[in-house]
């Protein structure tokens, strides 16, 4: 008997040992949506929307993404134009400090669940003077301004920036460091492939006039060096013990689509700006708003009340259809709305475009019908 009860103590023992180690199954599921509120973090609407409309998109959709996710590496994301400081008159002007980014890395938990574990908000992908011709050179054009690298998802790697500090290194795979980006040129653009750009943050020569600050390297933190050890601890020291060059840490998303029109007058160029953009012009909502017909504005708002429980939607259709569309609100039977346009979107459904608390969105037209003197009545004895 007490042989047994020694072996079964020491199963127990051995049990402890080794639980935390077991592989536990993850409760992230490539594919699943990512739902993020960035109250919090960002006070503008029109960028906050974006950031967390286009987190779930990607993390919806991108497979490279997925694995790294999955794998329990962290998704880097830098939307640039969407920080708080493009509404500063000073720091909007991307000509003297650029700060318009920001800096957005989810992991898995412990539960295996995503979360936002890092937020910065003075960001940059803009390379310093991009059209400084003759600073770098190209084999196939000669003299050319420093690299933009060109929106799209890329691997990271650590790596030491010139030696000197840990960084995060940008590139298309393991075996290919160069990643998409554009040169400026006299007379146009030359689409070419850059290497050596690097994630990393800035040094004391960040204003503009003190020098280059970054040759095409997207930037994390203002300068501060415990911003970018943040970034440097979740990326990086969340995988591994010690740092060592060389080693996968996860992916970088770069997406200016809200920078596009400061980024015409800096480039002085629509169409390189456009080419710098392609990749995340594909992935906006406006592509599914274009493909919808008999889009009609009301010059006065038509009130509408919803017939059953419905949902408030940021695109005329539901996640099936398109699956960046997000549920906004759920919307309680009886409810008075004012709807400022009418939408057939691409399945040829009506759709009503709904603003609420500053938000526009869109209901489906069969939970809609128009608000009567009778629902008036009815809504203000239960009101009573």
């Amino acid at each position: 008997m007490n042989q047994i009860i020694r072996k079964i103590v020491c199963f127990f023992l051995i049990f402890l040992v080794i639980a935390p180690r077991i592989p536990q199954a993850d409760a992230y599921t490539p594919g699943d949506g990512f739902q993020q509120d960035l109250d919090a973090w960002i006070l503008d609407a029109e960028h906050r929307d974006y950031v967390e409309l286009m987190l779930d998109y990607y993390i919806r959709t991108d497979s490279s993404i997925h694995n790294a996710l999955r794998d329990g590496f962290a998704a880097v994301f830098l939307f640039d134009g969407c920080s708080d400081n493009m509404n500063d008159p000073i720091l909007a002007d991307l000509t003297y400090y650029r700060v318009s980014g920001v800096c957005v890395v989810v992991r898995q938990d412990q539960e295996g669940d995503l979360r936002m574990v890092y937020f910065n908000d003075n960001c940059s992908a803009i390379p310093d003077k991009p059209l400084a011709y003759g600073s770098w050179s190209l084999p196939e054009a000669g003299e050319v301004g420093p690299a933009t690298v060109c929106d799209g998802t890329y691997q990271l790697y650590s790596v030491y920036h010139r030696g000197q500090y840990e960084a995060l290194h940008v590139r298309t795979e393991y075996t290919d460091p160069k990643v998409d980006a554009v040169y400026m040129v006299p007379d146009g653009f030359v689409p070419s492939r850059a290497t050596e750009i690097n994630v990393h943050t800035r040094t004391s020569n960040h204003i503009a006039g003190r020098g280059v600050w970054s040759a095409g390297c997207p930037l994390v933190g203002g300068g501060a060096d415990w911003e970018y050890r943040r970034l440097i601890y979740t990326v990086y020291d969340a995988s591994f013990d010690t740092f060592e060059t060389e080693n996968f840490v996860g992916t970088l998303t770069i997406d200016r689509q809200e920078l596009r029109q400061w980024m015409y007058t800096l480039y002085e160029n629509p169409d390189a700006v456009d080419w710098i953009l392609k990749e995340s012009r594909q992935a906006q909502p406006e592509m599914y708003l274009r493909q919808c017909g008999e889009q009609e504005d009301f010059f006065l708002d038509t009130a509408m009340g919803t017939t059953r429980q419905t949902n408030w939607m940021s695109l005329p259709c539901s996640n099936a259809t398109d699956a960046r569309s997000r549920v906004l609100a759920v919307l309680e039977p009886g409810q008075k709305l004012e709807a400022t346009g009418s939408i057939v979107n691409t399945k040829g459904s009506v759709w009503y475009q709904i603003t609420l608390d500053g938000k526009t969105g869109y209901v489906y037209a069969g939970d809609l019908k128009p608000w009567s003197w009778l629902d008036q009545l009815r809504s203000r004895l239960n009101g009573i």
